[in-house]
C-alpha cells in the first residue's frame, strides 16, 4: 500500500487532500478506512497512550487506481505542529487501513500529516523552582494569624489524622506478622498470587492518608488572608498590557514581611502511566511543567495588616514574553497533550505562600504563532 499527501494549491485555505493507492491486487474489492489520527505517546516504561480521531473516510479498493481524498482545512487548526518532549511526543498522523482478517499481515500504513514548522527560543530557567517555589514558613505565626474557626478545622485535622494513621499501622504491623487466615486487612498476597507486605502497604497507606490531610491543614493555614483575581478583561494578546494592580486584589490579617509578588507561566506535559501489580496496579496522571517563564516579579519589605496587597504593586506587566517562549495548546484529552499554564504567586518568609492559578482561556491559540 501507498499513501500520499497533497495540498491543493487553489483551495488550500479550504482543504487539502490525501491521494490514497492501495497497489496490493489481493486488496481489490476490499472496503478500505482512512482516518486522521491525534496521538500522545508517553515517554515511560508503562505508559498508557491516547488518541482521537479527527477525521474518516471508508472506500472500496480499486488496485493500483487513485482515490483522492478531501480534508477540511480546520483539522490541521485542531493540532497545528507535532512536538517532542521530555515526557510525551503529540503527533498528527493519516492511517490507512484494509478491512481483510484473512490476510494475516500488516494490512495498514501511517504518515505524519504536513504541518507548518513551529519554533520557539531556548528558555534559560529552572522551571521547577519557578512553578512550584519551596515554601518554608512558621507554624506558630502562621496558626496565630488565621480566624479561630480555621484554626479548630486544623486541630481537628491533626487530631483526626494522627489516630488513623496510628490504627492503620497497627493493622500492618498485625497482618504482617499472622497467618493468611488471620489477617484484619493487608493479604500477603496481591490478586496475582504474587508475595507482599502488609507492613510496607499500611506504611503507604498511612502515608497517602497524611499527605491528603496535611494539604487540608495547609488550606486552612492559607485562611490569615483573601486573595483573590480580578475580572480580567479578554481576549490578552502579545501587545496587551496590564497593571498588576489590576489583576489581582486582597488582604492580610496579620504584617507581611519581604513578599515578592510574581507572575509565572509555562507548557505542561500531560499524561498516563501504571505502576505496581496485581490489586495494586494503577494509573497515575501526571502534568510535567517545561519552559517556565517569569512574567512578573517584585518584592516589597512590609505590607501592613487590612491595606490592600495591590496598592503595593501598580506596575504594568505584559505577556509577551509568555507568547514568544510557549507553545499553544495541543491537547487530544482532559489528561493527554500539551498545554499551557500561568498563575500569581505571593511568596512570603511567615505565611504558606497563596498561588491563583490564572485562566487559559483569556488567550488565542493564534497569538502563539506571531512572531
Amino acid at each position: 500500500m501507498d499513501i500520499n499527501f497533497t495540498f491543493d494549491s487553489k483551495k488550500a485555505d479550504d482543504h487539502f487532500t490525501a491521494a490514497l493507492v492501495v497497489s496490493n491486487p489481493e486488496f481489490n474489492g476490499k472496503h478500505a478506512i482512512f482516518t486522521i489520527e491525534h496521538e500522545v505517546e508517553v515517554k515511560d516504561s508503562s505508559p498508557v497512550h491516547d488518541s482521537r480521531e479527527l477525521f474518516k473516510h471508508v472506500f472500496k479498493v480499486k488496485s493500483n487506481r487513485q482515490e483522492t481524498v478531501q480534508i477540511p482545512r480546520r483539522i490541521l487548526d485542531k493540532i497545528f505542529f507535532t512536538y517532542e518532549g521530555e515526557k510525551i511526543e503529540v503527533r498528527c498522523f493519516g492511517k490507512l487501513s484494509v478491512n481483510d482478517k484473512l490476510i494475516f499481515e500488516d494490512t495498514s500504513v501511517q504518515k505524519d500529516l504536513p504541518s507548518p514548522p513551529l519554533e520557539k527560543p531556548a528558555v534559560d530557567s529552572d522551571v521547577d523552582e519557578l512553578i512550584e517555589p519551596k515554601d518554608v514558613f512558621s507554624m506558630i505565626k502562621n496558626f496565630n494569624a488565621i480566624p479561630a474557626a480555621n484554626k479548630l478545622a486544623f486541630i481537628g485535622l491533626l487530631l483526626v489524622a494522627l489516630p488513623i494513621m496510628g490504627l492503620n499501622m497497627v493493622v500492618g504491623i498485625h497482618d504482617q506478622s499472622s497467618p493468611e487466615s488471620q489477617t484484619w486487612l493487608y493479604s500477603h498476597r496481591d490478586s496475582d498470587g504474587d508475595a507482599q507486605s502488609p507492613f510496607l502497604n499500611a506504611l503507604f497507606g498511612s502515608g497517602a492518608i497524611g499527605v491528603a490531610i496535611w494539604l487540608c491543614m495547609r488550606r486552612q493555614l492559607g485562611k490569615y488572608m483573601n486573595f483573590r483575581f480580578k475580572s480580567i478583561p479578554g481576549p490578552i494578546n502579545r501587545q496587551t498590557e496590564h497593571l498588576v494592580s489590576d489583576l489581582v486584589s486582597g488582604t492580610s490579617r496579620a504584617n507581611l514581611k519581604n513578599v515578592t509578588l510574581r507572575i509565572v507561566a509555562c507548557n505542561l506535559e500531560m499524561g498516563q502511566y501504571r505502576r505496581g501489580s496485581g490489586s495494586n496496579r494503577r494509573t497515575v496522571s501526571f502534568s510535567h511543567p517545561v519552559r517556565g517563564v517569569l512574567l512578573y516579579s517584585k518584592k516589597v519589605k512590609l505590607i501592613p495588616k487590612k491595606e490592600p496587597v495591590e496598592n503595593y504593586f501598580e506596575d504594568s506587566m505584559s505577556f509577551e514574553p509568555m507568547f514568544k517562549a510557549l507553545y499553544p495548546a495541543n491537547e487530544v484529552s482532559g489528561s493527554h497533550g500539551l498545554s499551557i499554564y500561568w498563575e500569581l504567586q505571593l511568596l512570603q518568609d511567615d505565611f504558606v505562600d497563596q498561588e491563583l492559578v490564572g485562566n487559559t482561556g483569556l488567550f488565542r491559540r493564534k497569538d502563539f504563532y506571531s512572531s
